[in-house]
């Protein structure tokens, strides 16, 4: 297989470092670097030839990788294809890459799931979930505005099927269509087959019980249970979240909590840890959802003192970072929980790390104690 790498002067040039890496791990041939920088100063990148545009005709090349969003390269495309300089399907972006690594890596490993998502990937792209969920289920919720706090918002279902509003940020941007403007896919990530998923028949939140969701972002999760939850504390540390918050919550009074801060093992600035934000629960029903970026396995350990006096049950993402899985099920383990994981894998193709590892990650670890 020969490739040329297609670099773009406003695209970083990490992007052209995991193209020429994970090329060599393949054994694939570079024929060279592509620059569509009019004023491109270097002659070489990594020891490849960079040659301009116009060059590509000269070379023998089988497939084309870029290194941007395939929206950034839509308009473009058409218009190289039509100057004749290869054909459409020629050009790929670098997640073809990750794909066509992690087949070889996987293609004789004992695991269905992972063989049914190779199978996938010879007619679909590489995503983040695959072939777990549905596009024919992805909703999409109409947009209003709040002239009274200059914020917009949808109509969202509670788990009792009422409608509350929950809002967005004033910069937020929504798909438009036909002048409308709608949310989509606001639960995408909570479908039945989603590795993703929080609750399920077994492992759920029950009336009464206190609520701590840690990385609210909109509040989705938490505003789908806020009727039958007895306390809800809320941590999410982005401020462009923080007046939807209060004003999608603002009906529920001091039954909600909101704490604007990032959750870790250590309090100072704006870190605090679970154990220091709440009071001294003891004998209570917790449900604990934790989505923050990585950061779980800190949060854990700042946590101990609610975990263990408590009768908890527990929804960690677990993707983030390869060893996430291990940290967090050792750390819930030692607190004397049962763990166990979301069915599927997902491939977190926002770690940029995932370029080292190229691995399948288990969504969500459960856990009781």
């Amino acid at each position: 297989m020969r490739i040329v790498v297609l670099k773009f002067p406003y695209v970083s040039p990490r992007f052209c470092e995991m193209i020429c890496s994970m090329s060599e791990r393949l054994e694939y041939e570079i024929a060279g670097v592509v620059s569509f920088d009019l004023n491109e100063k270097f002659t070489s990148y990594q020891n490849y030839p960079i040659y301009p545009l116009n060059d590509i005709g000269r070379l023998s090349w089988d497939v084309a990788i870029y290194g941007c969003e395939d929206e950034d390269f839509k308009d473009l495309l058409p218009r190289i294809v039509e100057l004749g300089i290869g054909k459409r399907e020629q050009f790929k972006n670098l997640f073809w890459l990750l794909k066509q690594f992690m087949i070889k890596k996987y293609e004789d490993f004992d695991e269905p799931t992972i063989q049914e998502t190779l199978r996938y990937w010879q007619t679909h792209e590489l995503t983040v979930f695959n072939q777990h969920l549905d596009a024919n289920k992805i909703t999409r919720d109409k947009v209003f505005y709040d002239s009274t706090c200059d914020l917009p918002y949808i109509y969202f279902k509670t788990v009792d099927g009422e409608p509350r509003r929950m809002y967005f940020p004033k910069n937020r941007s929504f798909y438009t269509q036909n002048g409308e403007a709608f949310v989509v896919g606001v639960l995408n990530e909570q479908q039945p087959t989603s590795p993703h998923l929080y609750i399920t028949d077994n492992h759920k939140i029950c009336a009464g019980d206190i609520v701590i969701d840690a990385g609210v972002c909109e509040g989705n999760f938490a505003l789908r249970y806020a009727d039958i939850s007895s306390k809800m504390y809320l941590f999410e540390s982005e401020k462009q979240w923080q007046a939807p918050l209060r004003q999608t919550f603002k009906d529920y009074g001091d039954k909600v909590e909101i704490i604007p801060r990032f959750v870790s093992d250590v309090t100072g600035g704006e870190n605090i840890t679970i154990d220091d934000a709440l009071p001294d629960l003891r004998g209570k029903n917790i449900f604990l959802k934790m989505d923050i970026e990585g950061a779980e396995p800190r949060a854990l350990r700042g946590a101990k003192r609610i975990l263990t006096n408590n009768k908890v049950r527990a929804s960690i993402c677990s993707y983030h970072n390869a060893d996430d899985l291990i940290k967090i099920k050792s750390i819930l383990q030692s607190y004397g929980f049962k763990t166990s994981t979301s069915a599927g894998y997902m491939v977190f193709i926002y770690d940029t790390n995932i370029w080292n590892t190229a691995d399948f990650r288990k969504g969500i670890v459960y856990a009781e104690n």
